[in-house]
């Protein structure tokens, strides 16, 4: 005898010996989207919609009232009633009283078949009203053939992404979960683990039905690698908690109920896994059965109670399609009740009785001949051999059993090479990203199994947007000293709130939406804040910003520079110096007294002198740590006191919009966080390297000494700068190191000869502009946000990209505002009536760790040098400059 689901499992196990780690390992590099960092923790997100779900918990929940109803005689009474009063009871479908289905095409009838074959509690009636027009398990094979339909239609455009094993995964998830639904379906009885299994029977049979429908419309053949993957995926022995709930639920998923168990289980299965093949383990099993003498009585008495089953199920079948169904009546309840013909043929006095009622159920014709047949098998039965009355030797049916135990072996471990799969599928909630579930299947990064029209993973359409980073400089210093306090308060009332006052002006989207309108706040940090929105409303809040700082800095200046502050602080300075003064004079005059005292214990050396010295040393150590505290301490209260100008830098970048995680904790509560490459781009672009700076500031520094104009300043407000680095290898290092300890200054320089030499021949070589380190304390922006700037706005503004020679600038303004020493690249925007709009310098290309080189373009302040240059010269860039 042979099973097809012990054989078709089989035949999985042998597709997956080849490589079982890669069988149904998924590839990165082959999905459309995953998540992870590597392929240990890739993780592909799945969302199994409500009406989808509802679908499976809805067939699962039927069909246990279906089985508890149609099987009344194990189920108290009460219990019945209180089936029966369940809103769902009244739309069950009717069940009739038959083996075989009473309707159906041919799929709807081999599945139905099946379903008795794997579990004894599911006649061919039951199973097709379930399976049949009206009935909910229909409605969960259709949902099994179109999701399987819908992925491998978007399979051949994904890359050679497996899709089908991505819905066989995640219904087989969902299909194992509905066991709580069957569970809470079922009334308590002693027959709860029969019913329950003949359940998640039921459900596995109508996937598997789905699942073969589909690929077969689709004109694949059954040994269709993606097939074999997905059935694997859909394990019935996972369904039906493994190897210890496969025996004892009366399943004979496997041809036979498994009731003498499965010797060396956990070595076959790991066999199995290893490559072995099918024949000489199950040779090892048969084996292992002859073995034990009370082991192969109970495997062969199996066997023989397997063909004892299907001589009824043929008789009882043939005589109903013969007309005779209430003929046959008694011999169904036999068939169908858990453990009755096993127990009729364990012994004498039942196997009497068994057979008396074959005899009394005796149908006409051919039907009863075949009964006549399993009647005579009863009466010659040998309890050593009991499968000599089927024709069967006793290595024959040890081997019968062999194959059946096999085939859940095969299965065991087939589910174990399923595991990593599992893991792998991610199932989200929609509370794992901010804007839900929907957002992320808009953007392109959720496979949805749905009921409704659609696909699987919609094609992500790049909606990029601006990222807007600003941070306040020198924030660890005003901190110290201020003091955290006072600093917390500083940001709070003079960078957050000022901020978030000019960001809602652009804010146009509602709270509880992913939309957020023209801008959306990403992060708060503790000197840093992070947008993202519109292009020309992140320009526009950039300026804002600017001004915010401006007014709060000419607010401060004209207060500290009041008469009455201006006397406080000198006095609050006097007193502060006086401090310092005496703290100075201390550390001099200990100083000078263990200079003496080191003097005296040069000379005959005494242990009072000795310990003289030791106690002064200590002592100007005390004294030079007073004198830095005093120092530290003038410097906290005239910070205080003067307050001191908030300078901040800001950049702009552009790309794709930010995934906002939700993180929800019971302690800490809810947060949320924006990633996005071009977040850590816009916070690199507010770094304030100074060499950076180092040339401008040179340049500065002399044109102040040419022109005798100590308060000349610079016009812009971000730098970029090339210094010149030259590394030195270490074994260069340590020989110049060596030779300088030693004094050979000299010889430390030849040592470092060769490798500057050639860093600076490599320098020479470097074609181009090389990209530097940006100091930027004004506003800035990429390239990419320029030209994206300039697109969104040019149905709003007149364009005109101009060269700014150092000769152009007018000589009034070179007396306030040095503007460097070479030619500037300029974009300037005018509004349609011929005013300055925007005003956007070429700063150079800058160097962003982790990123690359990133050219940089200056958003020129809403005051001061530019915007005296451009009231200048305005009209002349707007009739010469190039559009």
């Amino acid at each position: 005898m042979s099973s097809p689901v012990a054989a078709r499992r089989l035949a999985l196990m042998a597709a997956a010996r080849h490589d079982p780690q890669a069988f149904l390992r998924f590839e990165p590099g082959r999905l459309r989207f995953s998540l992870g960092t590597s392929l240990a923790d890739l993780a592909v997100p799945v969302e199994l919609a409500a009406d989808a779900r509802a679908i499976v918990r809805g067939a699962a929940a039927e069909v246990a009232l279906l089985l508890a109803t149609h099987h009344k005689r194990l189920v108290p009474p009460d219990e019945l009633d209180r089936l029966l009063l369940r809103e769902d009871a009244a739309a069950l479908p009717v069940v009739p009283p038959t083996l075989a289905p009473a309707a159906g095409g041919p799929d709807l009838r081999a599945a139905a078949g099946l379903c008795f074959a794997c579990h004894p509690a599911l006649p061919g009636g039951l199973a097709g009203a379930w399976l049949g027009k009206g009935g909910k398990g229909r409605s969960l094979v259709g949902l099994w053939i179109e999701l399987t339909r819908r992925a491998l239609e978007e399979a051949p455009a994904a890359r050679g992404e497996e899709t089908p094993l991505i819905v066989a995964l995640a219904l087989a998830a969902e299909t194992a979960a509905a066991e709580g639904v069957v569970s809470a379906a079922l009334p308590p009885t002693s027959a709860d683990r029969y019913l329950r299994a003949a359940a998640m029977t039921a459900l596995w049979v109508a996937g598997r039905t789905g699942l073969t429908r589909a690929f077969r419309d689709a004109g694949r053949a059954a040994d269709d690698p993606l097939l074999l993957k997905a059935e694997v995926a859909l394990s019935p022995a996972a369904l039906l908690g493994g190897r210890q709930a496969a025996a004892g639920n009366g399943s004979t998923l496997y041809g036979l109920e498994l009731l003498a168990g499965v010797p060396r289980a956990d070595d076959l299965v790991a066999r199995l896994l290893g490559g072995a093949e099918e024949g000489p383990l199950r040779a090892e099993l048969a084996a292992a059965l002859a073995a034990d003498e009370a082991l192969a009585g109970r495997a062969e008495q199996a066997v023989a109670v397997a063909r004892l089953r299907d001589a009824v199920v043929a008789a009882v079948l043939l005589a109903e399609g013969q007309g005779q169904e209430a003929r046959v009546a008694p011999l169904r309840e036999l068939l169908c009740a858990p453990g009755a013909l096993g127990a009729g043929a364990a012994d004498v006095a039942p196997r009497q009785a068994l057979s008396r009622l074959l005899a009394q159920a005796m149908p006409a014709g051919e039907p009863g001949a075949q009964l006549e047949r399993a009647a005579r098998a009863l009466r010659d039965w040998r309890p050593r051999e009991p499968a000599a009355v089927f024709g069967l030797a006793r290595e024959r049916a040890r081997a019968d059993y062999a194959q059946a135990a096999l085939g859940l072996c095969a299965d065991l471990a087939l589910e174990r090479l399923a595991q990593p799969a599992r893991r792998a599928l991610s199932f989200r909630t929609g509370r794992e990203a901010e804007g839900g579930a929907d957002a992320e299947y808009e953007a392109g990064r959720l496979y949805r199994l749905s009921a409704r029209p659609g696909p699987l993973l919609r094609t992500a359409e790049e909606r990029p947007v601006a990222h807007l980073f600003a941070d306040v400089k020198d924030f660890t210093r005003r901190t110290a000293l201020l003091g955290q306090a006072s600093m917390a308060e500083f940001l709070r009332r003079e960078f957050y709130l000022p901020i978030l006052v000019a960001a809602k002006e652009h804010f146009s989207g509602m709270r509880h939406l992913a939309d957020r309108g023209g801008v959306q706040l990403n992060n708060l940090l503790g000197d840093a804040i992070s947008f993202s929105g519109r292009i020309e409303a992140m320009v526009e809040l950039a300026q804002d910003i600017r001004r915010a700082f401006a007014a709060y800095a000419t607010r401060l200046g004209r207060e500290v520079s009041g008469e009455v502050v201006q006397r406080q602080l000198a006095a609050m300075a006097q007193e502060h110096d006086a401090a310092v003064e005496a703290a100075g004079q201390d550390r001099l005059a200990a100083e000078a007294a263990l200079l003496e005292a080191e003097a005296a214990a040069a000379g005959p050396a005494t242990a009072a002198s000795a310990q003289r010295a030791t106690a002064l040393r200590a002592r100007v150590a005390r004294v030079v740590a007073q004198q830095a505290g005093a120092v530290e301490a003038r410097e906290r209260a005239l910070a205080r006191a003067r307050g001191e100008g908030l300078e901040a830098g800001v950049f702009i970048s552009f790309g794709a919009a930010p995934l906002v995680v939700a993180i929800e904790d019971e302690v800490f509560g809810q947060n949320r966080v924006a990633i996005a490459d071009k977040i850590n781009e816009s916070a690199r672009g507010t770094a304030r390297a100074a060499p950076a700076r180092f040339r401008a500031d040179a340049e500065l520094a002399a044109e102040r000494t040419a022109r005798l104009s100590p308060h000349l300043q610079h016009a812009w407000s971000v730098f970029i700068g090339q210094p010149l680095q030259l590394p030195v290898g270490a074994d260069a290092e340590a020989r110049a190191l060596e030779a300088a300890r030693a004094g050979d200054l000299a010889g430390a320089m030849r040592a470092l000869a060769g490798p500057v030499r050639e860093a600076l021949e490599a320098a020479t070589r470097s074609p181009g502009e090389r990209p530097g380190d940006i100091y930027n304390s004004g506003a800035a922006l990429s390239e990419e946000a320029l030209e994206a700037f300039l697109a969104e706005v040019a149905d709003q503004r007149l364009v005109r990209r101009v060269e700014l020679l150092p000769e152009d600038v007018p000589e009034p303004l070179r007396a306030f505002f040095w503007f460097g020493r070479e030619a500037q690249s300029l974009v300037v925007c005018f509004h349609p009536d011929g005013r300055v709009a925007e005003l956007f310098r070429r700063v150079g290309q800058a160097a962003f760790k982790g990123l690359g080189g990133v050219t940089v373009w200056e958003l020129c302040a809403p005051a001061g040098g530019p915007v005296a240059l451009a009231a200048a010269l305005g009209q002349r860039w707007l009739k010469g400059g190039q559009p």
